[in-house]
């Protein structure tokens, strides 16, 4: 889906697991790179800015037209599923 409609920015709100249940698919390697169908995901970077909030960086590649994309992706990390953040301010953070 992130291939075929171009997406350069992926924003997940949403921790993997809350309460030891699966809330998301982790879907990008934790390094190197992982093969789903005909695309590879290879992960570049993750950089934690603050316990709120990551950005990971990946080289997605189309592996029968070897094109390739690098797509950033800011996941938020405290938002959890029955709650709402504590203040604003960690989501304007995030925002910015």
């Amino acid at each position: 889906m992130v291939w075929e409609n171009g997406c350069v920015v992926i924003v997940m709100l949403t921790p993997l697991v809350e309460s030891g249940l699966k809330q998301c698919y982790h879907y990008w390697p934790d390094e190197g790179s992982n093969l789903y169908h005909i695309y590879e995901v290879n992960l570049v970077s993750e950089h934690i800015w603050c316990d709120d909030f990551l950005v990971r960086s990946f080289y997605l590649k189309n592996m029968q037209t070897n094109e390739t994309r690098t797509v950033t992706q800011f996941h938020f990390l405290t938002w959890l599923n029955q709650n709402v953040p504590e203040t604003s301010r960690t989501l304007l953070d995030f925002r910015r």
